[in-house]
């Protein structure tokens, strides 16, 4: 009765929190084998990105990581017995995968069943969602919201697929489930969670190069910074975009925050400038982080100048050992010199 009684106050106080787009995603992993220090399954909870939720087969007991949910213990309770149900259904169907593709049980091979559900809430109070199915980090099927049936990835599993459809008669349900339930869980954790949302914390940023195949490569990392949203882009001249074709990912970091890595390839100029340009919304205005080449002309003066310090004493030594040669006398005097007068030869003086 509480938790009616509380689920319908999160409803009534949800049109405060709610504003914008929401989603309410699940992230499934089994291992086929039983591996030391890893769960064979976790079921990890994300509410736009924050990580709040967690399950897995060594409790088998689920977790809000979020303290502002910690109140809600019937809740909890019942995500618990959910939780621990949905495990035993989801080892038949990787056990279902694993027959088909014909991946043995052996405990030298590691297999993993994956699976990625969500539920959206959009501005205008449309909802809406997504299933994905992947095995050994491989895709092999999707959710079809329309239609209500899973679909193939690929051409490979169109009849692992079909067979799929009419063992696991889950469509209708999940499709029922993602409309309302996960909607309706989203709505009760919002009011409680909505100051980690809302939080915002500035990127730090740190700038490298490193060569390759003759090419200057320039790295921005951008990290520590909530929420996920940010822009990291290569500008040179302080006007030109430069275009990355290394595919760039924003990551999550381990406290809620999140990092990204954007390099790119340039041909030092003469007098050109590169800079990071990191756009957030903790920021009130661009960061922008200039990179420093050292100057090509200056590093050859350098060169210079040491060359010449070098061979000042190695000159000096050559003089003195010749002086003393034609000065010296008596068979007892033995004088070593050893100098280098160029890369190719050396002078040695032995007396």
């Amino acid at each position: 009765m509480n938790h009616i009684v509380l689920l319908l106050f999160s409803l009534g106080v949800c049109a405060v929190h709610c504003a914008g787009s929401h989603t309410l995603q699940y992230h499934i992993a089994l291992v086929a084998t039983p591996t030391p220090g890893v769960p064979q399954s976790t079921i990890t909870a994300y509410l736009d990105g924050l990580e709040y939720g967690r399950y897995d087969s060594n409790t088998r007991r689920a977790r809000f990581l979020t303290p502002s949910l910690s109140s809600l213990t019937e809740h909890l309770e019942m995500q618990t017995k959910y939780a621990q149900g949905f495990e035993v259904i989801q080892k038949h169907k990787m056990e279902f995968l694993m027959g088909y593709l014909n991946k043995t049980n052996d405990k030298r091979e590691f297999h993993v069943y994956q699976r990625k559900f969500a539920c959206e809430l959009h501005e205008d109070g449309t909802v809406s969602g997504y299933e994905e199915i992947a095995y050994d980090g491989k895709e092999v099927m999707m959710f079809d919201k329309v239609r209500v049936v899973y679909v193939p990835a690929t051409q490979e599993v169109l009849t692992m697929t079909q067979q799929w459809n009419r063992h696991y008669d889950h469509a209708k349900i999940n499709k029922i489930y993602m409309e309302n339930e996960c909607i309706q869980h989203m709505k009760l954790y919002l009011p409680y969670i909505s100051v980690y949302l809302e939080r915002k914390v500035q990127p730090k940023v740190k700038i490298s190069s490193s060569e390759s195949d003759g090419e200057r490569i320039l790295h921005c990392w951008a990290y520590g910074f909530y929420p996920r949203d940010v822009e990291v882009k290569w500008i040179k001249n302080g006007r030109d975009e430069i275009y990355s074709e290394e595919a760039t990912q924003i990551l999550p970091n381990p406290d809620g925050t999140y990092q990204i890595r954007v390099s790119v390839e340039v041909t030092p100029e003469e007098g050109a400038t590169y800079s990071c340009h990191v756009d957030h919304s903790s920021l009130e205005k661009t960061l922008v982080v200039p990179f420093e080449f050292n100057n090509i002309s200056t590093f050859y003066i350098v060169i210079a100048v040491v060359a010449a310090l070098f061979l000042v004493p190695v000159s000096l030594g050559i003089f003195v050992c010749r002086k003393r040669r034609a000065k010296g006398s008596g068979r007892s005097q033995k004088i070593i010199c050893l100098a280098t007068e160029s890369q190719e030869s050396s002078t040695k003086c032995l007396k």
